[in-house]
């Protein structure tokens, strides 16, 4: 299967002598900026921008593999995986539901870095929704439902907490 990374994508050689943490980054900063041109060019040129997408990947994946204990960098790889997702998806193709599940891997990942996100986990059960792949999907939206609430009610938002404008 091809994900559409090119097939070099793990042999990724760094051309410069940087810190690891510069790396992370350089290659951090520039898939984000991939992404923004592929978002621009989207609604003309779906083909360019998937391609953008797919650049943006490949940059995801360098800045988690020079500093596998970021989470930003390991949830932007699983969201270059979902949008490849979404891509074959929409092209009706048989492999679509394999990056699905590629993609849930990859969030869960991050999640491992985060346990307390529960965005995080509700993108995770997204994926698995999309991979068919059902009780992992409602598990993890159980998580996520758990944490969420849980922070909601830390906030002051939840169910249990006082409305500031009520009297004792």
């Amino acid at each position: 299967v091809s994900w559409g990374f090119g097939d070099n994508w793990g042999m990724a050689q760094e051309t410069e002598s940087t810190s690891p943490s510069d790396s992370y980054q350089a290659h951090l900063d520039e898939g984000k900026a991939l992404v923004a041109q592929a978002q621009t060019l989207a609604v003309n040129d779906f083909a360019k921008a998937r391609e953008l997408w797919q650049a943006a990947g490949k940059q995801f994946y360098l800045a988690h593999k020079a500093d596998r204990d970021e989470p930003e960098a390991a949830f932007k790889l699983a969201q270059a995986w979902m949008a490849e997702a979404h891509a074959l998806q929409k092209e009706g193709s048989p492999n679509a539901q394999l990056m699905w599940g590629n993609a849930a891997a990859q969030a869960e990942l991050a999640f491992d870095l985060t346990p307390e996100n529960g965005r995080l986990a509700m993108a995770v059960a997204t994926c698995y929704h999309y991979a068919g792949q059902t009780e992992e999907a409602e598990a993890w939206q159980q998580l996520g439902r758990h944490l969420l609430d849980g922070a909601a009610k830390l906030d002051g938002h939840g169910d249990d907490s006082k409305d500031d404008d009520s009297e004792d």
